[in-house]
């Protein structure tokens, strides 16, 4: 429990703040100033991975101190213990996270949203000239004030978490909508992938949804690739032409051929927002100068008083009469014509997403995800369920179906139970909602008897819910080998080898053969079942110039031995 206690010598944390899905933030106060500061640390799932928390510390350290108005300041980073060998200090920000404001997928005000992107922007752009890459910019690494100030958080990382297989699957699953196509074939990132990020952010703002959306990362990677860039305006009408335009430059598939720099895409924003905020007050019509008096009279003194009587009548009478035609036609185009018939909503639970996308398509309806949730019953890419509106009622015709889609069994990371009891492993197998599979047993020279010492899948792999974990237990220490060579009947040419191997792999049983091909011939000297983690060792006699050969299933374990 990290409450109560000093972190650097002077951050003395006095509450929980929340977590995400690489850190637990808190609150504390600096000692030194008296100020309000966060400190993350590390999820207990990521301390065990020294390449990636040695590479986060070294990407922290780069970017801690950078001072800007629109970034998040980092003020330290260091090791609280062996327990938990990161912390990092930033300032504390009220507010709430872009991510937050997008929550309900509602477009932003457009001049809130260019607002916003412009303080983005400029952050950026001051990183990129201290030779900094964000990254992974995305709206939940962005905090927003209530004041509408914004702090860029979380820059300079998106290289450490390639260090560990584990975290870049984490942050691939997050990171990948805003990713710019060069990045998914393993580029680095670079100023011109932040500023197709920026343009994603930006059409997200101001139409409440993603460009792109789909159910795996390789789907967004060939979507991001190939798919044509859509026009916010497409999604919501208000986005004027200008805005359009800066979506389509900064997510131009070619990088070569997006803004040049994050300070003239800044510039460009600037540009649509004094568009937008400069409204140009309507010029009155000059009405036509009104006849004289003199001139009224005269005219009608002209025309005889029948004549203008029956012209009248008639012109109220032809009026009235075109009036009540179009009033007629306007109001049957109203309440007939122009309204949608209505159709019965078919119920598409358990369908696959493209058939019921098209079921729904030819009844007139759209569908819409509005997420993504593991299920044990339903498989991938499946509808769990309708949200609104339920099955088989009746709706008008383009109306939107809401669902929720399957992303099937929910995967958990294997937890690592090697030096554990055989029991204590099989309670942290079940807590982590794992079955336990094979459970085979072998001596070990270190371990003591009913201890793990080996486990597949190997821990911190993720796997689907419900997954066997086979263990490999220790037996306790080997008994004494018995002589395995009389060495008084070995004859005087013959030489002698010592084989040994260490047996890995993930398969529990594996086939180890020892076999020597000398002037006596072809032969095996050794065939037996072992499991990762058996230590194999025998003396072989060679007669003669011969060859020795260790295969492990079939498969030479090391380089041909002669003698």
């Amino acid at each position: 429990m990290m409450i109560g206690t000093t972190v650097g010598t002077r951050f003395h944390i006095v509450s929980r703040v929340g977590e995400g899905w690489l850190f637990i933030v808190y609150q504390a106060q600096d000692r030194l100033t008296g100020q309000r500061v966060a400190v993350k640390t590390l999820r207990p799932t990521f301390i065990t991975l020294s390449p990636f928390v040695a590479a986060l510390r070294r990407a922290c350290e780069q970017v801690t101190g950078i001072s800007h108005p629109s970034l998040l300041r980092y003020l330290t980073v260091g090791e609280v213990d062996e327990a938990q060998p990161f912390f990092w200090v930033c300032e504390l920000v009220a507010g709430q996270s872009l991510g937050q404001l997008l929550g309900r997928r509602l477009p932003l005000p457009l001049t809130q949203a260019l607002h916003l992107l412009i303080q983005i922007a400029d952050g950026v752009a001051y990183l990129h000239r201290q030779g900094i890459v964000h990254g992974d910019l995305r709206p939940h690494n962005i905090l927003v004030t209530s004041r509408g100030e914004v702090k860029v958080g979380d820059y300079g990382l998106s290289s450490a978490f390639l260090a560990s297989r584990v975290t870049e699957t984490e942050w691939m699953e997050r990171v990948a909508p805003y990713l710019a196509p060069e990045r998914f074939h393993g580029d680095e990132g670079t100023p011109q992938s932040d500023i197709y990020a920026l343009g994603v952010l930006l059409f997200q703002m101001v139409t409440g949804r993603l460009p792109y959306e789909a159910a795996t990362i390789a789907d967004l990677a060939h979507l991001h690739a190939t798919a044509p860039i859509p026009l916010p305006s497409s999604l919501n009408p208000s986005v004027p032409f200008s805005v359009d335009a800066l979506v389509l430059q900064a997510m131009a598939k070619d990088p070569h051929r997006r803004f040049p720099s994050v300070d003239a895409f800044r510039d460009n924003l600037q540009e649509a927002l004094a568009a937008l905020e400069t409204i140009p007050s309507p010029i009155p019509p000059v009405p036509a100068e009104p006849p004289s008096e003199k001139e009224e009279a005269t005219d009608e003194e002209e025309r005889p008083v029948w004549r203008q009587v029956t012209q009248s009548v008639l012109a109220s009478v032809i009026g009235l009469i075109v009036g009540l035609v179009f009033v007629g036609l306007l109001v049957y185009s109203l309440l007939v014509g122009t309204r949608p018939r209505e159709v019965v909503v078919p119920d598409v639970t358990g369908m696959p997403l493209t058939k019921a996308e098209q079921l729904l398509k030819e009844r007139g309806l759209q569908l819409r995800v509005v997420r993504w949730q593991p299920s044990k019953d339903i498989p991938p890419n499946h509808i769990l369920r309708m949200e609104d509106p339920e099955p088989n009622r009746r709706v008008l015709e383009g109306r939107e179906v809401l669902v929720v889609v399957s992303q099937g069994v929910a995967p958990v990371l294997v937890p690592d139970v090697t030096g554990q009891k055989l029991e204590d492993a099989l309670a942290t197998l079940k807590g982590a909602h794992l079955k336990v599979g094979q459970k085979v047993e072998t001596f070990s020279e270190t371990a003591p008897a009913g201890t793990v010492v080996g486990q597949q899948p190997p821990p911190l792999t993720q796997v689907p819910e419900g997954t066997p974990v086979n263990l490999i237990v220790s037996k306790g220490a080997p008994p004494p080998e018995p002589e395995e060579i009389d060495w008084r009947s070995v004859p005087p040419d013959a030489k002698v080898a010592r084989v040994s191997l260490v047996v890995g792999g993930h398969q529990l049983q594996q086939l180890v053969q020892i076999q020597v091909n000398d002037a006596q011939g072809f032969r095996e000297v050794y065939r037996g079942v072992h499991v990762p983690g058996d230590r194999v060792s025998k003396t072989v006699i060679v007669r003669g110039s011969g060859r020795i050969r260790v295969l492990v299933n079939g498969q030479l374990a090391a380089p041909e031995q002669e003698l």
